[in-house]
C-alpha cells in the first residue's frame, strides 16, 4: 500500500492530464521532495506500468536492458536492444517511470524518449529528475517542498500531517500541539518542507523523543542522524547495501550480514522505519539516491570486500548444484542482479576464476528451462571474458554460450564460442570427448543455416575422431540424417535410421525420436501419407511420455502437415526457442491457407520469412518463402509471388534443397504459365526431374492446383548431377515485374501492395501491434516493411510516413 501522498493532490491531477495529452511528463525538484512517491501515486490511473529505477544505472545501454527485462520482452535474433525496445512499448498501452534520472544521462534518456515516441503511438513516460531534459515533447511539472506554517499561521498543513503520520508509524508517542507546538514548528521549518527529510526526523523522534531532534541542516544532515540511531549491525547493513547498486532480497542481505534470515528480516525493518531502504512488493530493498550516496560516503574498503564475499557466498548456496536441481521457477531468479554481481566478482579475481565458471554454469539449467538465454549468455560472457577457466568446465560453458549466443543473436554468433570451446578442449583429458561435443553444436549450426555441405563435414570430423562417447556419436549420425533427408538423399537417410533408434537408452532416447521424425519426413516426401502419420504420431506420443516437449512438437507438427488433423501441442508460441517457433508457426500459416484465409497464411508466412533471415534459420526461410508465395498466387498478386517463388529457389538450391527447389519451381510455373508458357514448361520440368531423382512426389498446396502445371519442355542445362545448375538458378531470378515505378504519379505509387498497406494504416494512426493483428503479421514484420518505405521514399521516420499518407488522402 502507498503512503500518502499529503498536499500533493492538486499536482497530482495535473500529472494525470499532462499524461494524456502530451504522453512525457518529468516531474522535476531537489533530492527527497517527494518526486518517486508523486509518481507512484499518478501511475495507479494507468492500466500497464512498468518502472525503472535510473538512479541504479550508469549507461543508456544498460537502460536499455533494464527496461527491456521489466517488460519481459520477446527479442527475436537480429534485433537490436532499441528496435526490441519499440516493439515491446507499442505492444501494450503501458506507461513506463523512470525514476531518478540523474543530470549524466538526462540528454541520452530525452533522446531515447524522443525517438520511441516517435516510433509508436500508445507509449508514455512519467520521469523524475532533478532538472528537465528540455525536448519538444516533454511537460515538465516542479515539485516543491511542502508549505510549512509560518509564525504568525496556524500549526497546519501537509508538512505537520506528514511528520506526525510518520512518527505515529514508527512507534512514537502522539503529540500535543500545545504542549510540543514550539519544537514542532522549529523542526517543520528546519526540514525547508522536504518530505525526507520530515520522514527521517519523525523516525529519530520515535526514537529519542521529539525534544531530542537536532534540527538538521542538509538533507544529508538529517539521513546522517538517522544513520546515528542504529545499533551497530544495522549501521553496517546500511554501508553495505550502499555499495551495491542494484535491489536485493532478504536471502541476499542474510548473506552480506553473515547473519540467519529471521535476524536479516528484522534489519531490513528497522532500515525502513528509519526511511533508509524501501521495501518493494516482490520484498527486495531498495535505496533512494541521496540514501544510497550517503551509505556509500560512509562505507569502508572492509564494507566493499565483505558484501562481494558475500555475494559470492549467496551464489553459490542459492544456484542448484546439479542440472536435475534447475527449474524455472527457482527463487534465486528473483535476485538475477545478484547473480550477475557474483560471477563478476569471481570473475575479477584468479584464485576464484574457477568458481565463476561454476556459478555460470550451474545457472544455466534453470535459465534455459525459464527462456532466458540472454541472461545465461550475460553470466558466461563474464567468466569467459575473465581467462580459462577448469578445461572440462570451460569447454562445456563455452558450448552452451554458443547455444544461447545462436538463439539470442542469431545461428553464427555462436560459433566464436566454439572456437572457445575448442581451446578449452586442448587441455582437457578427455579432449577428443570435448571436441565432438562442440563439434555436433557446430554441424547443427551450419545445418539450421541451410549450409549443408559444412554441416556434413564436421560430422564427419566426429566420426574420424575415433570417439567412444555413444552419445557424440548418436547425435552426428542424427544430424547426418538430417542433412540426407534435407539433400534429398533419401534412401541414404533410411539408412541410418536403426544406427540412431535401435539400442537408444538414457538421455540418447530424445536422439532415436528425433530419427523417427525424419523417417515420417521421409515417408511424407515419397506420397505414403499413412505411414507419415503414424510414424509422427507415435514419435510425439513417445516424446510426451519422456517429458520432451520440444521434440514432441515437432513430431506433431510433422503429424498436422500429412494429415491436416488439429494440433495435439498448443504452447504460447512467444516461448518457444527460435529453432521450433518458427516450424509452428509456419504450420499455422498453411492451416489458414488450407482453410482459404490467404490473407492471413501470407501474413504468417511472411513474419516467419523475416524472423528466419534475422536468425539464420536458412531451411525455414526457404519454406516461408514458399507458403507465401503460395498464398500471395492464390490472391492473383503475381508479381509479388514470383519475386518470393524465386528467392526460394536461390536460396533452396545454394544449401541445397533440392525438394524445396522442385517446389519452388511448381509455383514459378503455374505463375508465368499464361504471360511467358514456354519459361513455365522449364520450370515445370525443373520440378519434375529433381523428385523424380529422389523418388519424391509433388503434394497438393493450397491455392495451386497442380493439374494446371504447363507440359514440360526439358532444358538440360539447368538440372545437373540432379541439382539445379548455376544457369537454371540463374533463370529463376530473370524475372520481369513489368510496372514501370519511375513514372509514378506519387512516391506512394513506388511501394508494392504490402507496404501500401501497412502505410495506409500508418497513415489512421494506427501502432504497429495494431497494423500487425490486422494484416495477420508480427510487429517485427511490420516494421521490417516500414524501414523498407523510408528507403524507398526517403522519409526518416514514422511520423513524415504518417503526413505523407494524410497529404495522399
Amino acid at each position: 500500500m502507498l503512503s500518502p501522498c499529503l498536499g500533493r493532490r492538486d499536482l497530482q491531477t495535473r500529472v494525470r492530464s499532462g499524461l494524456i495529452d502530451r504522453r512525457w511528463v518529468t516531474l522535476v525538484g531537489p533530492p527527497g521532495v517527494g518526486k518517486s512517491l508523486l509518481a507512484r501515486h499518478a501511475a495507479t490511473a494507468a492500466r500497464v506500468q512498468v518502472w525503472i529505477d535510473v538512479g541504479a544505472i550508469s549507461s543508456i545501454e544498460d537502460l536499455i536492458g533494464a527496461w527491456l527485462q521489466a517488460l519481459e520482452a520477446d527479442i527475436a535474433p537480429g534485433d537490436t536492444a532499441i528496435l526490441a525496445l519499440v516493439h515491446a512499448l507499442d505492444d501494450h498501452e503501458r506507461l513506463t517511470i523512470l525514476d531518478g534520472v540523474d543530470e549524466g544521462l538526462l540528454a541520452g534518456v530525452g533522446e531515447l524518449i524522443t525517438g520511441i515516441l516517435d516510433a509508436t503511438r500508445v507509449a508514455r513516460f512519467l520521469v523524475t529528475s532533478l532538472v528537465p531534459a528540455g525536448a519538444p515533447a516533454e511537460l515538465d511539472l516542479r515539485v516543491d517542498p511542502l508549505p510549512v506554517p509560518l509564525p504568525h499561521q496556524p500549526l497546519e498543513g501537509a508538512a505537520l500531517e506528514l511528520f506526525v503520520s510518520r512518527l505515529a508509524g514508527a512507534g512514537g508517542d502522539l503529540v500535543d500541539l500545545d504542549r510540543d507546538g514550539t519544537q514542532l514548528r522549529s523542526l517543520l521549518v528546519a526540514s525547508g518542507g522536504i518530505p525526507l527529510v520530515l520522514e527521517q526526523m519523525a523516525s529519530q523522534a520515535a526514537q529519542v523523543g521529539l525534544d531530542r531532534v537536532v534540527p538538521p541542516d542538509s538533507l544529508a544532515g538529517a539521513i546522517g542522524a538517522s544513520y546515528a540511531l542504529l545499533d551497530e549491525g544495522t549501521l553496517t547493513a546500511h554501508r553495505r547495501l550502499g555499495t551495491l547498486d542494484f535491489p536485493v532480497g532478504i536471502d541476499v542481505l542474510a548473506q552480506i550480514m553473515g547473519m540467519p534470515r529471521a535476524l536479516a528480516i528484522g534489519v531490513a525493518a528497522q532500515l525502513e522505519r528509519q526511511s533508509l531502504v524501501l521495501i518493494g512488493a516482490d520484498g527486495r530493498l531498495r535505496m533512494l539516491t541521496p540514501v544510497r550516496r550517503h551509505a556509500l560516503a560512509l562505507a569502508t574498503d572492509e564494507d566493499g570486500r565483505a558484501t562481494r564475499v558475500a555475494l559470492v557466498r549467496w551464489a553459490d548456496g542459492a544456484l542448484p548444484a546439479t542440472e536435475e536441481d534447475a527449474s524455472a521457477t527457482s527463487p534465486w531468479l528473483a535476485d538475477f542482479e545478484a547473480a550477475v554481481a557474483a560471477v563478476q566478482v569471481a570473475a575479477d579475481d584468479p584464485t576464484t576464476r574457477d568458481l565463476a565458471y561454476d556459478l555460470a554454469n550451474r545457472a544455466f539449467g534453470t535459465l534455459y528451462s525459464a527462456m532466458r538465454p540472454r541472461d545465461a549468455l550475460t553470466l558466461y560472457e563474464l567468466a569467459l571474458a575473465s581467462g580459462d577457466g577448469p578445461p572440462e568446465i570451460g569447454a562445456q560453458s563455452a558450448r552452451r554460450a554458443g547455444i544461447c549466443a545462436s538463439e539470442v543473436h542469431g545461428t553464427f554468433a555462436g560459433m566464436s564460442f566454439l572456437d572457445r570451446a575448442e581451446e578449452h578442449a586442448a587441455a582437457c583429458h578427455d579432449a577428443t570427448f570435448q571436441r565432438a561435443r562442440t563439434a555436433s553444436i557446430r554441424a547443427e549450426m551450419y545445418l539450421d543455416a541451410g549450409q549443408l555441405t559444412d554441416a556434413r563435414s564436421e560430422v564427419e570430423r566426429i566420426l574420424a575422431l575415433g570417439v567412444t562417447d555413444t552419445y557424440a556419436i548418436r547425435q552426428a549420425r542424427r544430424t547426418l540424417m538430417d542433412i540426407e533427408v534435407s539433400s534429398g538423399n533419401l534412401d541414404l537417410a533410411e539408412d541410418l535410421a536403426p544406427l540412431l533408434i535401435d539400442g537408444a537408452e538414457g538421455e540418447e532416447r530424445w536422439l532415436a525420436i528425433a530419427a523417427q521424425i525424419l523417417c515420417a519426413q521421409i515417408a511424407w516426401e515419397r506420397g505414403r501419407e499413412l505411414e507419415a502419420f503414424a510414424t509422427a504420431k507415435a514419435a510425439r506420443e513417445e516424446a510426451t511420455e519422456l517429458g520432451e516437449d520440444r521434440i514432441g512438437l515437432l513430431a506433431d507438427i510433422i503429424a498436422r502437415r500429412v494429415s491436416g488433423r488439429p494440433a495435439q501441442m498448443t504452447p504460447d508460441p512467444e516461448e518457444l526457442p527460435w529453432a521450433v517457433r518458427l516450424g509452428y508457426q509456419l504450420q499455422g500459416a498453411r492451416e489458414a491457407a488450407a482453410a482459404g484465409e490467404f490473407a492471413k497464411a501470407a501474413g504468417l508466412a511472411a513474419d516467419v520469412v523475416v524472423l528466419a533471415d534475422s536468425s539464420r534459420l536458412a531451411r525455414d526461410g526457404v519454406e516461408a518463402r514458399i507458403v507465401l508465395a503460395d498464398a500471395l498466387l492464390a490472391q492473383r498478386d503475381y508479381a509479388q509471388a514470383l519475386g518470393s517463388y524465386a528467392a526460394a529457389a536461390r536460396r533452396a538450391a545454394a544449401a541445397p534443397l533440392p525438394l524445396r527447389v522442385a517446389e519452388a519451381f511448381d509455383g514459378l510455373a503455374l505463375t508465368l504459365r499464361q504471360a511467358r508458357p514456354e519459361h513455365a514448361g522449364r520450370c515445370a520440368w525443373v520440378a519434375a526431374t529433381l523428385r523424380a531423382a529422389r523418388g519424391a512426389v509433388a503434394h497438393p498446396r493450397p491455392g495451386l492446383d497442380l493439374s494446371l502445371l504447363p507440359p514440360v519442355l526439358p532444358v538440360r542445362s539447368w538440372v545437373v548431377n540432379d541439382q539445379l545448375s548455376p544457369e537454371g538458378a540463374d533463370a529463376a531470378g530473370r524475372l520481369e515485374d513489368t510496372a514501370d515505378r519511375r513514372s509514378a504519379p506519387s512516391p506512394v505509387a513506388q511501394l508494392t501492395k504490402a507496404q501500401r498497406a501497412v502505410a495506409e494504416l500508418v497513415g489512421a494512426g494506427l501502432t504497429s501491434k495494431e497494423i500487425a493483428e490486422r494484416l495477420y503479421l508480427s510487429p517485427r514484420t511490420v516494421d521490417n516493411h516500414l524501414a523498407q518505405i523510408y528507403r524507398r521514399l526517403d522519409i526518416p521516420s514514422r511520423s513524415k510516413l504518417a503526413a505523407l499518407m494524410a497529404d495522399e488522402a
